[in-house]
């Protein structure tokens, strides 16, 4: 008999979704979804009816089917804290879930426990979406004899970094304060972020003007305006609700140095632009230093990683590695021979439940 395993990553802006089959011990990848969710502006039951539509897109309930899941939605200023956010969510997936053969959830130490387990300790399931990126990674490492790699997801929010070494998970981090800390997650995306908070001036004709920090635009608009995304790619609201065309993109950046485009042209915007994409790999960049630096205090070659990027920012991994004297990078789609960059954690979490209850490897 078939068995689908469904992995949920259950974040604050996006949801995502992994359906894999096992049958006649071979997995293999029914369908995936990648779906903008704000869930601080649609709220709970919206959350609730996303969860219910991604079950009825990917799952067959006539057929034996078990879940994984990661989260990093319980961090949303929707809830007073970040246990009251991991309860209430996984009470919504133990009651829209409930005829799923199982249902885990992904700890940070890279390890699968129930509900009941969760509910006496949430925050060890709070953001482990990482974790579940690493556990694949470490299995990935193994197979391809990579020995050390230096995974890198950029999403449309923020940035995950995590280093393997000799093919195991090597962070120092467990929690998103001690990964802000310690420079493996860096609030910096492709598409959500204030530009504000990225830079605090921008050139303006020949000189540098401090910005607002209004909400002006979006890093969307800045890697629109640049032609790294596409309009339809630019799936988050907008800072001032209107479209995501060229146009509407420049009038936004045209606002940081409270301007218009009566007084920027379009090549001047674009300047700006280029400007503010610099400081945001400047950003990145300085992560990765910070990681550079305490792995070479531990006696470890850095030539010898390859850096593996995924999420829909890979573009953006690859060049701020080039500056951080990484040469070796290669996208986790490649490595998987199929296209789950953007939802990767999802993905691993279906196969760690798959591996669990089956014994399933990858496809």
């Amino acid at each position: 008999m078939c068995t689908v395993y469904l992995g949920l990553d259950i974040g604050g802006a996006n949801l995502k979704a992994v359906a894999l089959s096992y049958s006649d011990g071979k997995t293999r990848i029914v369908g995936s979804i990648r779906r903008y969710h704000p869930i601080w502006i649609r709220g709970i039951e919206s959350l609730k009816l996303e969860l219910e539509n991604i079950k009825r897109e990917l799952v067959d309930t006539s057929s034996r089917y078990a879940v994984g899941v990661t989260m990093t939605a319980e961090l949303s200023d929707i809830f007073r804290t970040k246990t009251e956010g991991v309860e209430t969510i996984t009470k919504l997936v133990e009651s829209i879930y409930s005829d799923a053969t199982a249902r885990y959830y992904v700890t940070v130490d890279g390890s699968l426990v129930e509900a009941e387990k969760v509910l006496l300790d949430p925050i060890k399931v709070a953001a482990a979406n990482w974790a579940a990126s690493g556990w694949l990674l470490e299995r990935e490492c193994s197979r391809l004899n990579l020995g050390n790699i230096l995974f890198i997801d950029i999403g449309s929010t923020t940035t995950t970094i995590i280093p393997i070494v000799n093919c195991r998970v090597r962070v120092r981090g467990y929690t998103d304060p001690e990964k802000l800390v310690y420079g493996e997650l860096v609030y910096t995306g492709i598409l959500r972020g204030n530009v504000a908070t990225v830079v605090d001036r921008v050139p303006y004709k020949g000189y540098y003007a401090r910005v607002s920090s209004e909400r002006f635009a979006l890093m969307g608009d800045v890697h629109l305006v640049l032609g790294y995304i596409s309009n339809k790619e630019y799936t988050t609201e907008t800072a001032d609700g209107r479209g995501t065309s060229l146009e509407e993109a420049v009038a936004r950046l045209s606002r940081l140095p409270c301007a218009d485009q009566n007084m920027l042209g379009f090549r001047e915007i674009v300047e700006i632009a280029r400007y503010i994409y610099e400081k945001q790999i400047e950003r990145i960049f300085d992560a990765l230093m910070q990681i550079r630096s305490w792995l070479v205090s531990q006696n470890i070659d850095l030539d010898t990683f390859t850096v593996v990027t995924a999420g829909i920012g890979e573009y953006l991994a690859v060049e701020a590695c080039k500056r951080a004297g990484f040469t070796k990078a290669i996208s986790i789609d490649e490595i998987l021979s199929a296209e789950i960059a953007g939802v990767l954690p999802a993905y691993a979490s279906a196969l760690m439940v798959a591996e669990k209850i089956s014994g399933a490897r990858r496809p």
